[in-house]
């Protein structure tokens, strides 16, 4: 059937000007447009980011979680490729580079026992040498206190003893690695037969490492700790830690989520019937017990890796988003929009994820939110009890546990990642208020009301 213009309709039925006219109840001039009394048709998305970016503290918590995660994916790489820093691997493999100190406070305080140990032979080693050699210790020496006084190389040279039984010394522990590794070189080339002259000092000298680590070194890891690697990093391994523990934090939440939301929905539009009563007795076995337990079960099973982490988590997870979704879907699905959808022959695969689960989409994208924090103290929790110990790797909750025998000499081995745990826990928390009032119908609604 040809399609005819308004000119030739006219024509062909013979309608007049003057019938025409009639037809034309509002002038041309005077016609508005529907936008302009109605407004323009708003864009969802549009709408969504609008109010999501509403609440400054949301917005806060979204720039503070971005930078979090920056911070853990730039930082060891930029270490990696600029300076050769590895995340948990010495810094060096000199001697006395573990356990250093912040780098804007470099000095430590230590109680040594006698002279039996190697701080009092080297002090001992630079007295006895002559002076035109002891003057190349200087860097380390001019640090150096005993007991609140500096030592005598002097007195120590001609006596032979190094301070009493027991003393208290404070000295520049970057120099005191540097001046132990001037004399062990020097002590090498005797012991090869080279003559210790001025050039041969000079030329060790200038090959001197100079380590400068933002936060200091680790110490030797304990028994619980054992994956932490003696001398690396504390600045580095921290981040490095803290990109795993997201990492594994949104490969979990997502694959508990969409197990989540394809079995809850279905649990939900077929709730009381024999399958859903099923599942739901083997979800309340999963939730009677605390999470905890269940992940000390399946770790013992599966092992301590990051991939028998990751099954652990989602096998002993997902029960929680499953057990939510068929609450939410419960609540809509006799709503009128169901019930029409369904009265004109909708399948119920449309209906869920056609009508369903929109309306419901802002409380399983807060529960996708809330979770990754949970996720996160979940491991950090684990290793931090000694029940999850990585030998390869590192985590947070090995670095936390690993502080406690260190803190009094370098408190930043605490103070990093109980700082970002506590801003990841946070600024998901506010991440996830500002997503449930972004996508949530009856919050739209209610604000609309009061505009």
């Amino acid at each position: 059937m040809t399609k005819l213009t308004p000119k030739e309709f006219n024509k062909k039925y013979k309608i007049s000007q003057e019938l025409q006219d009639k037809f034309d109840f509002v002038a041309q001039s005077k016609r508005q447009n529907l936008t302009s009394i109605a407004g323009k048709p708003k864009k969802l998305a549009f709408e969504i980011v609008k109010r999501f970016f509403t609440n400054p503290a949301v917005v806060i918590a979204l720039l503070v979680f971005i930078a979090l995660v920056l911070c853990s994916i730039l930082i060891p790489f930029f270490a990696r490729i600029r300076y050769g820093i590895i995340p948990n691997k010495p810094l060096s493999e000199l001697s006395y580079t573990d356990g250093l100190p912040p780098i804007n406070s470099p000095y430590v305080l230590k109680a040594y026992d006698g002279t039996n140990n190697p701080f009092a032979k080297l002090v001992k080693a630079i007295a006895a040498m002559p002076s035109n050699q002891r003057k190349y210790f200087d860097f380390f020496i001019s640090t150096l206190t005993i007991e609140g006084e500096v030592p005598d190389l002097d007195a120590i040279k001609n006596s032979g003893n190094f301070g009493p039984y027991s003393y208290v010394a404070n000295y520049n522990a970057y120099a005191y690695y540097q001046a132990q590794y001037l004399w062990d070189r020097m002590t090498n080339a005797k012991n090869e037969g080279l003559p210790i002259t001025d050039a041969l000092i000079e030329s060790i000298k200038s090959k001197l490492p100079n380590l400068r680590p933002l936060l200091g070194t680790f110490s030797v890891g304990s028994d619980v700790a054992k994956a932490i690697k003696k001398g690396s990093d504390v600045w580095i391994t921290t981040w490095y830690a803290t990109w795993r523990a997201i990492k594994i934090a949104l490969i979990v939440a997502t694959i508990q989520t969409v197990i989540g939301v394809s079995i809850g929905a279905y649990l939900g539009f077929h709730a009381g019937k024999k399958l859903d009563t099923i599942l739901m007795r083997v979800i309340d076995i999963f939730l009677a017990l605390p999470e905890l337990i269940w992940l000390l079960l399946f770790i013992s099973i599966f092992g301590t890796t990051q991939w028998a982490l990751i099954g652990a988590l989602i096998i002993t997870g997902w029960a929680g988003p499953v057990s939510a979704t068929r609450m939410f879907i419960i609540t809509v699905k006799d709503e009128e929009y169901i019930v029409a959808a369904k009265s004109i022959g909708a399948s119920t695969t449309r209906q869920v994820f056609s009508h369903a689960l929109p309306a419901i989409i802002g409380k399983v994208a807060t529960n996708f939110v809330r979770r990754i924090p949970s996720i996160i103290v979940s491991v950090a929790s684990l290793a931090f009890l000694g029940f999850f110990q990585e030998t390869e790797d590192v985590n947070l909750g090995q670095l936390l546990i690993a502080s406690i025998e260190y803190v009094s000499t370098n408190l930043w081995i605490l103070l990093l990642p109980a700082i970002i745990l506590l801003s990841l826990s946070l600024s998901l928390h506010f991440i996830a208020v500002g997503v449930h009032d972004a996508l949530d119908p009856k919050v739209i609604r209610m604000s609309n009301r009061k505009r």
